[in-house]
């Protein structure tokens, strides 16, 4: 109903969230895109609006979701370049360069609604997921492919109070200072864990990742943190594990539509993803890497 380059406009909008990074990715101009944008609304009778500081579809999207598989198939079987999303981490261990055959998003989700829906409805055609809130592996619309797991830590800044106790830790220590916490929902599973431990009690509302809004309250609240050793490498500022063991692992999950699974690029993109990550895991053996693709 509309022309490949007309809804990768709107998608990529409701994906990347601005004109400037929708420009980025098509090579047009704001007009052009706008003119695009308009021309998909009109076609499927919806409006776009900006709600709590994110571009949303508002109307029936049945119509336009069949439009998206249909351009979606096409991109498969066709060979053209595939939209590949991670998560605030993920983006920075796999997806820090081009990948040839892909278009890379923002990488700064710190939630998994948003781009778990976009993965079902062909918005995105590939996601890094996190573990444990990654679709089941019964799932009968996605197959997910395990490229690696770590462990969990609680993190604090080094001048914290909780290194000054001499020994491991225990919750009764932990429970007297506040927890970094996301929006309720924001990774459900891992939520529900954290929180039977009476932890993940301080929130922040942050959807997209912001360092001020997250591990940089560290340093001026005296709470702690969950992160793994990716966190602890590459954000700021520099925070140490806390003496406490989590029993509870983390890890990256690629996720695709089950029909595009056994595909040639999504085999070629499991065994490139590894690759990427295989110098973290040879400095860190913490990390545990999986088989790639046959």
């Amino acid at each position: 109903m509309v022309e490949i380059d007309t809804l990768a406009c709107l998608d990529y909008l409701m994906w990347l969230q601005t004109g400037d990074e929708v420009a980025k990715r098509t090579g047009l101009n704001q007009s052009t895109i706008s003119r695009n944008l308009h021309k998909c609304c009109e076609t499927f009778f919806l409006n776009v609006k900006k709600i709590n500081n994110e571009y949303v579809i508002t109307g029936n999207t049945d119509i336009i979701n069949l439009e998206r598989y249909v351009h979606q198939f096409h991109r498969w079987k066709s060979y053209r370049p595939l939209r590949l999303e991670g998560m605030f981490w993920s983006g920075r261990t796999y997806l820090s360069s081009p990948i040839e055959g892909y278009v890379l998003g923002n990488h700064n989700f710190m939630h998994v609604a948003q781009p778990l829906a976009m993965l079902r409805t062909g918005v995105l055609d590939a996601w890094i997921a996190p573990f444990p809130d990654c679709p089941a592996d019964d799932d009968s619309e996605l197959a997910s492919f395990p490229l690696a797991y770590f462990p969990c830590h609680l993190i604090a800044v080094e001048s914290h109070p909780l290194f000054s106790i001499n020994r491991e830790l225990t919750l009764e220590d932990l429970i007297d200072y506040p927890s970094l916490a996301l929006p309720e929902g924001a990774f459900p599973v891992f939520e529900d864990y954290a929180k039977s431990l009476g932890l993940w009690n301080s929130p922040s509302s942050i959807y997209r990742y912001d360092i001020n809004k997250w591990e940089g309250r560290n340093s001026t609240e005296l709470t702690t943190s969950f992160s793994s050793i990716f966190g602890l490498d590459i954000f700021g500022p520099p925070q140490k594990i806390l003496p406490y063991k989590l029993e509870i692992n983390l890890g990256d999950i690629l996720v695709v539509k089950r029909e595009f699974a056994n595909h040639p690029m999504c085999q070629n993109l499991r065994q490139l993803l590894h690759d990427r990550l295989k110098p973290w895991a040879d400095r860190y053996s913490e990390i545990r890497l999986c088989p790639p693709a046959p």
